[in-house]
């Protein structure tokens, strides 16, 4: 699992309002048992100012929502859909925003 690597959400219930999720952990703990996330939606009402990152998958607009973040198990994170690395720095600068203020 690479960094920025976008799946589809493993909760099937919580596909309707966030469909995928992007990892976020360096692959230097891929050793780990669990991976961190950041779940992406579609809606632009729920995606927040400065730290909602806008990307496109398939053709589609998506946000990755910095604000809601867990971990799962990463054998749960199946299905790749691709790599975001691209949003690099606008991911980081939604992270920034949410810990430092800047």
């Amino acid at each position: 699992m690479n960094q920025f690597d976008v799946y589809v959400n493993p909760i099937v219930k919580g596909r309707a309002a966030y469909p995928f999720v992007c990892a976020l952990q360096n692959k230097l703990f891929n050793d780990l048992s669990s991976s961190i996330v950041a779940f992406i939606c579609n809606d632009e009402s729920i995606a927040l100012d400065k730290i909602s990152v806008p990307i496109r998958i398939a053709g589609q607009n998506y946000f990755v929502c910095m604000n809601v973040v867990t971990t799962f198990e990463s054998h749960k994170l199946v299905e790749f859909v691709e790599n975001i690395s691209g949003q690099r720095e606008d991911i980081l600068a939604a992270y920034d925003a949410i810990f430092t203020g800047i």
